[in-house]
């Protein structure tokens, strides 16, 4: 370890000591903590798991609270577990792309759109029944209405667009 001084203002100071950070207990710990976490932002952006894993960490808080809340309410939803999983996808793939060229960007272009289409099969699914596994059974078929319309509106795959 190096020995490091420094001088924060107070505001910084105060956030960061009420700051529970996992495993860091006294002010050096969270400074410690604080700057590993800033460097795996910066590192994070390297390649897709790195991204991938850093956007994940991002979203830990929200992750741990609905963990609280399903095992004090029985309840799980499908769809928000759907969302938790993807958003992070979406944040690395972007993060960590290198789009110096055309080809560059369609790969990243059909990344994410695999990914997209990939969320809204699984909310469609959730369609199947009456009620969604969702905190609220009717939150994919509330919000789907416009997507079915434009679903039903596209001819089949496999017969020839008019010419």
């Amino acid at each position: 370890m190096v020995p490091v001084s420094g001088r924060l203002p107070e505001d910084l100071y105060q956030w960061l000591s009420a700051l529970p950070l996992e495993g860091a207990t006294t002010f050096s710990d969270k400074m410690r903590e604080a700057i590993a976490t800033l460097k795996r932002l910066h590192d994070g952006g390297a390649d897709y798991v790195g991204a991938l894993t850093m956007h994940r960490d991002l979203s830990r808080s929200a992750r741990d609270q609905l963990a609280a809340l399903e095992l004090q309410s029985g309840e799980h939803s499908e769809v928000v577990a759907a969302v938790l999983e993807h958003a992070p996808a979406f944040g690395a793939a972007l993060q960590s792309a290198h789009v110096a060229t055309l080809d560059d960007a369609r790969l990243l272009e059909a990344q994410l759109v695999r990914r997209a289409l990939q969320l809204a099969e699984t909310l469609l699914r959730q369609m199947l029944t009456t009620e969604a596994a969702a905190y609220d059974p009717q939150v994919v078929r509330r919000h789907a209405g416009r997507l079915i319309e434009l679903a039903r509106a596209i001819p089949p795959l496999n017969q020839p667009q008019g010419d």
